[in-house]
């Protein structure tokens, strides 16, 4: 895997997400990010059925085993969590559990207890305040994600969050910024937010990198990955 880009002394992670095949996992692996997702958000264009999460994990982690490999879902049931993760080895299953719905702290915290994985909790954030409410959820995520609000949509919208937002607001924990980033505007974005200390532990990109929904346009893959690196230049 590639040189892991840093801004100041903290590396900044790349995760792709929406991946909707093994072979084209493998080749944003090859990009050189550290996690990729897959959705299991029913309506979603992204959505993946277990059996293809289970393909894709597994040419994953034959491919690169330290990549984390991010389940995305949101308010699913436990009879859908069952048929993505129960009775899988670890090559078939993911590393992580993304919660992208209105999952309740002690929903988080039993998913994460139950599997055994860490929860990333995703914000959909509306401005400023959003940003200082989820901070202050004891839900026991490892993470979160900040995404922007758009109605009726879970993710995947392409809108940029207002890098404004982020000044003067204290961090708690890992997070990942997320929504309308691109190759076009990632390092300008990153490096924005370095004039106001601001560092997010990775960036999160998907519906800007494809040529299609579900479908990744590698060369916009590799562009954004070498983008990132280039912000903390």
């Amino acid at each position: 895997m590639g040189e892991i880009p840093t801004m100041g002394s903290v590396p900044v992670q790349i995760k792709i997400c929406g991946l909707t095949t093994p072979q084209q996992a493998q080749a944003v692996v090859a990009c050189g990010v550290q996690a990729i997702g897959v959705v299991a958000v029913a309506g979603s264009p992204r959505w993946v059925s277990p059996a293809v999460s289970q393909a894709v994990w597994t040419a994953v982690q034959e491919q690169d085993d330290s990549v984390e490999r991010v389940l995305v879902v949101a308010d699913g049931d436990d009879v859908q969590l069952d048929a993505y993760l129960d009775g899988q080895g670890s090559r078939h299953r993911p590393t992580t559990l993304q919660l992208h719905g209105q999952e309740q702290p002690e929903r988080c915290r039993q998913l994460s207890q139950h599997w055994g994985l860490p929860i990333w909790k995703a914000h959909r954030i509306r401005g400023p305040e959003d940003l200082r409410t989820a901070q202050r959820r004891q839900d026991g995520a490892a993470a979160r994600l900040f995404d922007a609000h758009v109605p009726r949509q879970l993710g995947g919208t392409g809108r940029q969050l207002p890098v404004h937002w982020f000044c003067d607001q204290r961090f708690f924990g890992p997070w990942w910024l997320a929504g309308g980033l691109g190759p076009e505007n990632v390092a300008a974005t990153l490096q924005q937010l370095a004039t106001m200390a601001v560092r997010p532990d990775g960036v999160d990109a998907s519906s800007r990198l494809e040529s299609a929904p579900g479908w990744k346009d590698l060369r916009r893959c590799a562009a954004f990955v070498a983008a990132v690196r280039s912000a903390g230049v």
